[in-house]
């Protein structure tokens, strides 16, 4: 085989690898396949019993997390979801649902705040309190449950780049920055 077509075969593999990289999700596809896009959380939150035994992804940010009898009961509040299924940082939402796991979740690592997507099949209703009132919930079985990882917020103070890597007059063919007297870094 030739270099040119050694290069081909390499460029080739490479560009397959991140077309299949770019289309990961965090559900696999057969639950996917399976779940019903066509509900909406509205829908679902007017009337649960409406919807029971279909499957359904939805995600949103932990606010409690329980260790009952049957498993872990986690309630979160409910985020639209993006292209990879995370949910949005956004404050809007249409409401709370609860999702019950058989198995045992920490609660320490499942801690309020945190982002889930969960795909599960549709229990019912369940009923808790809310401050002083008795909210009903959607209640989701945990089929799969992923939690995504929490954000790292970095500054710029303290990037390990120099100071004039985020200056508007840096003079981007040269590594030195333009000396002005009034500018801090000098």
């Amino acid at each position: 085989m030739k270099w040119w077509q050694r290069l081909g075969m390499i460029g080739l593999i490479g560009a397959v690898t991140l077309a299949g990289a770019g289309c990961a999700h965090t559900i696999s596809e057969g639950v996917r396949r399976q779940a019903d896009t066509t509900i909406s959380f509205t829908q679902l939150r007017a009337d649960p019993e409406a919807y029971k035994g279909r499957m359904v992804i939805l995600g949103g940010q932990i606010l409690q997390a329980h260790n009952v009898q049957e498993g872990t009961l986690l309630e979160v509040l409910q985020k639209p979801l993006d292209a990879s299924e995370r949910p949005l940082l956004t404050d809007s939402t249409e409401g709370r649902f609860m999702v019950l796991c058989s198995t045992y979740l920490d609660a320490a690592v499942y801690a309020k705040g945190r982002e889930v997507t969960v795909a599960g099949r549709v229990l019912g209703t369940r009923t808790g309190p809310v401050g002083e009132v008795q909210y009903t919930y959607p209640l989701i079985d945990c089929l799969e449950l992923h939690l995504w990882p929490q954000p790292v917020l970095t500054s710029p103070q303290y990037a390990p780049y120099p100071p004039w890597y985020w200056d508007p007059w840096y003079w981007r063919p040269y590594r030195r920055p333009f000396w002005r007297p009034w500018h801090p870094y000098w």
